[in-house]
């Protein structure tokens, strides 16, 4: 077990050193690519439409940038988590270094488990409890739901552009629906009184 607990924790060490430069060096490829981006074809998609698709063609365009944005986003919250599995990894390969140096041994799989999970669940919380990661995740959520509701309204001008109930049609029926049901139980409940 000892010379595993060892093997395991220089692997896992040499392989967070490079995962880390890795995320590294994916995030400025990233940020040079979306540079590129906004220099040549980002302020194309910035210029006014015109014609019969003009609405449909804003609403396109308006839901590429949210996707952008929410790619950039989903980007860094992604390297957090894997600097999260990185250091929850480890915190691993030192607990079971520690076990095997007190001459405790592992009985199961869910001991394993057990010791697994609780060093995960700290890391996280120490992770998501910084204010850097906090933030980043509340820009990932933002982005998320700023892009649905730009995909959603494009949706809404295909719809209509194909004679096709949209989703607000669609909601409104069910309202009213839900209305009448009231009225007729309110108005059955004054009939038998």
């Amino acid at each position: 077990m000892e010379l595993w607990a060892g093997l395991l924790r220089l692997s896992l060490e040499i392989v967070s050193k490079v995962l880390v430069s890795y995320a590294l060096a994916l995030s400025e490829l990233a940020n040079l690519y979306w540079d590129i981006y906004e220099k040549t074809f980002g302020t194309v998609l910035q210029s006014p439409s015109l014609g019969y698709t003009r609405e449909f063609n804003n609403k396109l365009f308006k839901s590429f940038d949210a996707w952008i944005n929410f790619y950039k986003a989903n980007f860094e919250y992604q390297v957090v988590l894997v600097d999260v599995w990185l250091k929850a990894f480890e915190e691993l390969t030192r607990e079971l270094a520690s076990f095997t140096e007190k001459g405790e041994t592992l009985q199961n799989w869910q001991q394993f488990l057990q010791v697994w999970s609780n060093l995960f669940d700290r890391v996280f919380a120490q992770t998501f409890r910084s204010a850097d990661a906090l933030e980043i995740q509340g820009k990932f959520l933002n982005s998320a739901m700023t892009y649905k509701l730009h995909q959603q309204q494009l949706m809404e001008v295909f719809l209509k552009m194909y004679d096709l109930p949209t989703r607000s049609e669609v909601d409104e029926i069910h309202r009213s629906i839900y209305e009448m049901r009231k009225e007729i139980k309110s108005l059955k409940k004054a009939l038998n009184e």
